[in-house]
């Protein structure tokens, strides 16, 4: 008896880089190709090949991309670069009335944030000058005593309390700008 020969599965090739380059899931590349999502992943795996259309379409898609791509996605497919963006036609402005009440939200919020922002602010302040009181010669013997006093003036000043106002400026500057591109 004949020992069995060995199973050759075919290649998936550039086609697994190709869907990651393009930027595709499986369903949109078969769509692309003309088959189905599970043929896809089967020729992905290597498990089976692709439909004769389907690789025609791989083919020519392969073809028309620039050669420097083909060579990168044959090469190192995870490392090819991604496609320039195409120009597309300059998008509408949304219809006026459509952005009144996101207008009004991000006003909203704004506000809400900028009142939030200045609490912190002013906690932070208060922290320094109490840090700034308790490190005085002169501070008085009970403030020095009183643990409360300086943990709270640790906690308005410390990393949390720093990030916390850093946030909150970056969302009233975010909001900001979103107000300016819809008020323009």
């Amino acid at each position: 008896m004949l020992p069995p020969l060995p199973m050759r599965l075919p290649r998936p090739g550039p086609l697994p880089a190709l869907r990651r380059y393009l930027a595709l899931t499986q369903a949109a590349a078969a769509a692309l190709l003309g088959t189905t999502r599970s043929r896809l992943a089967q020729a992905e795996a290597g498990t089976r090949p692709l439909p004769a259309p389907a690789q025609a379409a791989l083919t020519a898609l392969l073809a028309a991309l620039p050669a420097p791509t083909r060579r990168a996605l044959a090469t190192a497919p995870g490392h090819a670069a991604p496609p320039p963006a195409p120009p597309g036609p300059p998008q509408p402005a949304p219809h006026a009335p459509a952005l009144v009440p996101r207008r009004h939200e991000a006003t909203r919020a704004l506000r809400r944030a900028e009142v939030a922002l200045a609490a912190a602010e002013a906690q932070a302040a208060a922290g320094t000058a109490r840090l700034a009181l308790l490190a005085a010669r002169a501070a008085p013997p009970a403030l020095a005593a009183d643990p409360r006093f300086a943990l709270e003036a640790g906690h308005w000043t410390g990393p949390l309390a720093q990030a916390d106002r850093l946030l909150l400026q970056a969302a009233c500057a975010g909001l900001r700008a979103e107000l300016a591109v819809l008020a323009g």
